[in-house]
């Protein structure tokens, strides 16, 4: 009698010791039913060492704010500023002077608004308060920026959550040190073009209003949603702003004090521009800490002050034009721009909606660019285009043209950034950062002119992705 068990033959394949997978075979990629591709089946990466490795730095950049509030520092950079002016609000002074000093506080109104009942806690208080709101800014911009590149938040390759941010850390750093809500302003534009994708235009203008309210400069992505006929997410937009310009103060400010206030900010920050200053920095303005396209063209066509702050002879101009002829170079490159987005965007008409994350990548290196004080911290917004290029190349076929033109761009970019390391100063008075998001802009630009993403992402006519609510037919979700 057998020793093998009854109805069980010794040659069942249950038996069979499994068969060894060839070398090539076993790190390859898996398509999934859904047509994503799976990670290679292998121990690496995981979504709890992301979380893990940004949750220790999102402790690690709050220990030096924390550590000037517990031995008594007088001046915690900018938290010790906002307090003041969020308790200036409460007690009905002035916020902005009326004398012809420098703004100490060049927010919109709205902004000390907000800070103002935040601002009766105590100095630790307060500033944990801002610094979870930074760490909770900084989670929802990766999540959004995957969500935007992939059309999913989860599911994807644990790399992609983190390398964006890594290739950005040193800006992501300086928000947490000098207390800046450039996190906070890309958490709700990437949150306004996630209301656009799931056709929540509502949501999308109160989010964009909300960004303007803080920081003014937001407003420029009106124009997007103007040009994709966004109607609805544009009178959202106006009428929040509306809101929280001139209605909310009204609960700590009479009418005609809101009015002035108004009036006091636009003219000392929307209409100050000449020679030696734009808005309320005249020495740091022009210099190698705004990469703003009108302070480089600045910088590089005209003698101005390369740091102005530090040293009154560092100069870097490679012309010598004068302020009008530089004025006029500035508006000429800004019109470029302007020009190559609509040229690059035009071609993309017909795609599905991961285009939009490309195109939507474009738009927030053009709002950075276009802001007229864009200190380096604000290129932290570069971290949602890395994460489409990076998704890009993840999902394009192996040794195609898209991937080597996604990891060439990615590359060189973040190569532009790491020339601050040996030469910080030097590398940024000539433009390093804002080239950085040029080469960005440029090499998105082309990846949808010659409608690559079809290429790199094939499931985009499968249920994964939908037509765009931006393109589909010609009408936008709103119109709908």
């Amino acid at each position: 009698m057998s020793k093998d068990a009854p109805g069980r033959r010794p040659d069942d394949d249950r038996t069979r010791p499994e068969a060894p997978i060839p070398e090539g075979v076993r790190d390859r990629p898996v398509v999934r039913a859904d047509g994503g591709i799976a990670g290679p089946r292998r121990p690496g990466l995981t979504r709890l060492h992301v979380a893990l490795i940004v949750a220790g730095m999102m402790l690690g950049f709050s220990v030096a704010p924390l550590y000037q509030v517990a031995r008594d520092d007088p001046s915690n950079k900018d938290y010790d500023l906002w307090q003041q002016t969020g308790r200036i609000v409460l007690d009905g002074r002035d916020i902005y002077p009326r004398t012809q000093q420098l703004f100490p506080f060049m927010y919109p109104p709205a902004c000390a608004t907000m800070l103002a009942p935040l601002s009766v806690l105590p100095r630790g208080a307060f500033v944990a308060a801002l610094l979870t709101l930074n760490s909770a800014s900084w989670t929802a911009c990766i999540l959004l920026s995957v969500y935007l590149a992939t059309g999913r938040f989860r599911g994807n390759r644990p790399e992609l959550y983190l390398l964006p941010s890594l290739a950005v850390i040193p800006f992501v750093h300086d928000t947490y040190l000098l207390g800046q809500p450039a996190l906070l302003l890309l958490a709700l534009l990437l949150g306004a073009f996630a209301c656009l994708r799931r056709a929540r235009p509502g949501w999308a203008g109160a989010l964009l209003a909300t960004a303007t309210a803080i920081k003014a400069f937001p407003l420029l992505a009106a124009g997007y949603l103007v040009y994709r006929r966004q109607w609805r997410a544009t009178a959202a937009m106006g009428l929040t702003l509306v809101g929280l310009m001139f209605v909310a103060p009204l609960a700590f400010r009479a009418p005609s004090r809101v009015g002035e206030d108004f009036v006091l900010w636009a003219r000392g920050m929307l209409f100050k521009y000449d020679e030696g200053a734009i808005a309320q920095r005249p020495y740091r303005s022009y210099s190698y800490k705004n990469q703003s396209i009108q302070a480089t063209v600045h910088r590089l066509a005209r003698p101005v002050l390369a740091d102005g702050e530090a040293d009154r002879s560092w100069r870097v101009n490679l012309l010598s034009l004068d302020f009008r002829q530089t004025t006029l170079l500035m508006l000429g490159s800004v019109a470029a721009l302007g020009v190559y987005y609509l040229w690059s965007t035009r071609g993309a008409r017909g795609q599905a909606e991961p285009a939009d994350a490309a195109e939507q990548a474009m738009a927030t290196l053009l709002l950075v660019m276009f802001s007229p004080l864009s200190f380096n911290y604000m290129y932290v917004w570069m971290m949602f285009p890395l994460a489409v290029l990076l998704h890009l190349a993840a999902s394009a076929p192996g040794g195609s043209a898209i991937r080597r033109t996604a990891l060439g761009l990615v590359a060189a970019s973040v190569t532009l950034l790491a020339l601050a390391i040996p030469m910080r100063r030097v590398a940024q008075a000539y433009g390093s950062v804002f080239f950085s998001g040029l080469v960005l802009l440029i090499g998105l630009g082309w990846i949808l002119r010659r409608n690559w993403i079809a290429q790199a992402l094939p499931s985009t006519s499968g249920s994964r992705h939908a037509p765009s609510p931006l393109r589909a037919g010609g009408r936008t979700a709103a119109s709908s």
